[in-house]
């Protein structure tokens, strides 16, 4: 019974650490009418055993979800990173963004903004809740405000300065500067007004919580009730990871999510449909400013050419991941695609560079310097990069072997999360190896940000791990967040291209996640980084 509690608890650290680093006891919501209480799966008895792959996936005719019984719905306090896949079944979003990084909505009817700083939102309200209240605009702006303040959601609502309702259809919004993305970052799950302590508060997706929460269930005051995949949905908790594993492949749930380049890559078998989607998790290689070697932005613009992106997103990612060279996914319209080939991997065109930047041998003992002042220095790149993650250790080494290979000496030290944390905010490296979860707006300003005098006085950089002093990044990303639409193109393309030109982050690749499901089973998944449930009106799910 002690091993038992002991992987629950490990479980919980992991969900926790999951949805504060990755993604991210109230009263319980209130039973709604018409829920299925007595709703629970076939008795394991009446499962028929089969001989083939596909019948045993399939065998116990129902769908299941891994479900994290000890912990709630709530989408917008995530609690738990299992609850969080399925929070679209249960709740709408005030927008949604689509696999090409557009966004729409089936909430906000219309908007406007003179500004692009004091925005007025109009919702459908005709849209109600699965008790049967409508949805109004302080259910919406509640929802906003309380996201304001969950790790999870912050870092996208940073630029929001207040959100309140108008009066019931139409809710504003005030930002802290001029912003046409807006809409982008306000992918939030919308609940009752007052319901955020609720475990599970009531939502108007298309499925509601059974009383036993045992299912999810369709509820009937939903726009498209009735017209589901699935009138039920089962919920089963495997919590421990090779119980999940184990579930999985027996068909005791029927689909589960993977990042095979993380520390928590699972390894299911090979015997399944693997889908991959597209996330805004950025890798990439960063620089010190304040460091001897890379004051100069030729000599960070030289290790541009010796990054193999092919390699790692093929051999060390197996192919989950898309290669960029710029800080922009390949699938956004903002991405240059005859600017990002300007860059590649070219082992010559690195050591020219570095020549031109003014490495060398300036001694004659074969390995490579560079003039400091006048002062001959040696090359000794200290490359940190955090050890949790088997992919970018790789990636890390490969780059170092190449450089070395150049002569340009450099050692890698593969440090754990808090000693690499330390080593980035202390400014105790030369050149790191990192990954960032962009917004679907593309703004990454928050890493060039300058802070104050006093502040950097007493080394406090926040995340300006560059300890760049150059206010030009936070310039361009703000002409960019405030151009207007035939405007912000080209807005764009200015802040990415200095970006580029002064080489203080060098893209190297997005990553892309799994989901698998059983052989046959599943068809129509268009899921996203956002929403494994993307679009499930038009999935097909054949049981047996």
């Amino acid at each position: 019974m002690t091993g038992k509690r002991n992987n629950r608890i490990r479980s919980r650290l992991l969900a926790a650490f999951l949805a504060a680093v990755c993604l991210l006891g109230g009263c319980g919501a209130e039973p709604a009418a018409d829920s299925d209480a007595e709703t629970s799966l076939p008795e394991e008895s009446t499962i028929a055993a089969a001989d083939t792959v596909t019948g045993r996936q399939a065998a116990d005719a129902v769908f299941s979800l891994n479900f994290d019984s000890g912990a709630g719905t709530n989408p917008l306090r995530a609690q738990s990173s299992a609850n969080l896949q399925f929070w679209s079944l249960l709740y709408d979003s005030v927008f949604v963004v689509e696999e090409d990084f557009t966004v729409s909505s089936e909430i906000v009817t219309s908007y406007t903004t003179d500004d692009y700083i004091w925005w007025v939102f109009h919702i459908d309200t005709s849209v109600t809740f699965s008790d049967g209240s409508a949805l109004t605009a302080a259910d919406v702006a509640y929802s906003i405000q309380r996201a304001q303040q969950v790790e999870y959601y912050a870092g996208r609502l940073s630029c929001i300065y207040g959100v309140s309702a108008l009066d019931g259809s139409s809710f504003a919004i005030s930002t802290k500067y001029a912003n046409t993305q807006l809409p982008l970052l306000l992918n939030i799950p919308i609940i009752q007004y007052g319901a955020y302590f609720e475990d599970d508060p009531i939502g108007t997706g298309p499925y509601m919580l059974n009383t036993a929460r045992s299912a999810l269930v369709q509820n009937p005051e939903y726009r498209h009730a009735g017209e589901q995949p699935l009138d039920t949905i089962y919920l089963r908790d495997y919590m421990d990871a090779s119980d999940r594993i184990t579930a999985f492949e027996d068909a005791s749930i029927d689909i589960v999510t993977n990042d095979p380049t993380g520390m928590y890559n699972l390894g299911y078998g090979s015997g399944n449909e693997t889908r991959f989607y597209d996330t805004t998790n950025l890798h990439y290689v960063g620089f010190n400013t304040s460091s001897l070697y890379f004051q100069n932005a030729a000599a960070r613009r030289a290790v541009a050419w010796i990054i193999d992106r092919d390699y790692v997103v093929d051999t060390l990612m197996d192919g989950c991941g898309v290669t960029a060279t710029l800080p922009v996914h390949p699938t956004s319209a903002l991405y240059d695609s005859e600017y990002a080939e300007t860059t590649g991997y070219d082992p010559e065109k690195c050591a020219s560079a570095f020549a031109a930047a003014g490495v060398d041998d300036l001694d004659g003992d074969d390995a490579l310097e560079m003039l400091v002042t006048g002062i001959v220095v040696e090359l000794d790149i200290r490359f940190i990069v955090n050890n949790d993650s088997v992919v970018k250790v790789r990636a890390a080494r490969r780059i170092c072997e190449e450089l070395n290979s150049l002569g340009i000496t450099t050692t890698l030290y593969e440090l754990s999360w808090n000693d690499y944390i330390s080593a980035l905010t202390g400014g105790d490296y030369d050149m790191y190896y990192g990954e960032l979860r962009m917004s679907a707006d593309w703004d990454i300003s928050a890493l060039f940000a300058v802070p104050g005098d006093d502040d950097r006085s007493e080394g406090n950089w926040g995340k300006n791990y560059a300890r760049t002093t150059d206010s030009a990044y936070t310039e361009l990303y703000r002409a960019f967040s405030a151009a207007p639409e035939e405007q912000r193109y080209d807005a764009f393309q200015a802040a990415v291209q200095y970006v580029t030109e002064n080489a203080i982050l060098l893209p190297v690749c997005f990553e892309r996640r799994q989901v698998l499901t059983h052989p046959g089973v599943v068809s129509g998944i268009r899921a996203t980084q956002y929403d494994l449930f993307h679009h499930f009106l038009e999935w097909r799910i054949t049981l047996q």
